[in-house]
């Protein structure tokens, strides 16, 4: 994709992590500039999810620094709330409230946190849903959509709050093949809207569609990054190789 980044929105410099003995990340550093989208690939336990965590402070970091929006991850009196006004993140398995209808899922963030009126709130959800296709299914319940439709209303969950930037993790992993596409295609308008993304996925097509960057992960480290016709296309470490001709397997 070629587009006009912007400054720093992220950076990683060493990071590491640990569960107990062990090193889930072992020293990943990775800048992410204003409208750029980084894809994350790699093998189930490579790290991807838990640094995506980390960005969010839902880990927190054993060494290194993050640094979001100038604000330092590390710091143990960050206040959370101010650092995720700016992040969306959007989860595998959708976590929308059940007892909300789709409307109330996504005006709950800025009413509770921006402190929208409950019109303003509305009117820009109203609008939200009505760019992924789903105004008409504003006043259902979450059961009563499919897959890939919550989903979306998790992402559109995620645009109310404005943010900064948007972490997505295996987004279509818990979707019926069939689904996949409708969530990918909103993502990569998001993309060519210039939203700024951090993307964990297994989706190599997808993936070299939409990114400016690729890396690829292996055991908590960042083994290969470039353009997605570089990490694709022409790898140049053989573990790189090998991930990619599992995947097309």
């Amino acid at each position: 994709m070629s587009k006009e980044l912007g400054s720093t929105i992220l950076k990683a410099d060493r990071v590491h992590k640990s569960f107990g003995d062990l090193e889930v990340l072992r020293g990943i550093s990775l800048d992410l500039a204003a409208h750029q989208v980084t894809c994350l690939i790699g093998s189930s336990g490579s790290g991807k999810s838990t640094f995506l965590r980390c960005c969010n402070l839902l880990e927190r970091i054993d060494g290194g620094t993050i640094e979001l929006l100038n604000h330092d991850l590390a710091d143990e009196q960050i206040d959370e709330n101010a650092v995720r006004r700016h992040v969306g993140m959007v989860f595998q398995s959708y976590n929308l409230f059940p007892h909300l209808s789709v409307l109330d899922n996504v005006t709950l963030g800025p009413r509770r946190v921006l402190k929208q009126s409950k019109s303003e709130a509305e009117a820009h959800a109203t609008e939200l849903l009505a760019r992924i296709g789903l105004d008409a299914k504003a006043n259902e319940f979450p059961d009563r959509l499919s897959g890939g439709q919550q989903q979306r209303v998790a992402i559109a969950r995620s645009l109310a709050m404005n943010p900064r930037l948007l972490l997505l993790d295996e987004v279509t992993s818990a979707l019926d093949p069939e689904l996949v596409g409708e969530v990918l295609d909103l993502i990569g308008d998001l993309a060519a809207q210039g939203m700024t993304m951090l993307i964990a996925t297994h989706e190599m097509g997808f993936a070299r569609q939409v990114a400016d960057t690729i890396c690829y992960l292996e055991d908590g480290l960042i083994v290969e990054q470039g353009s997605p016709a570089q990490v694709l296309d022409n790898p140049s470490h053989a573990s790189t190789q090998r991930f990619l001709n599992r995947s097309m397997d």
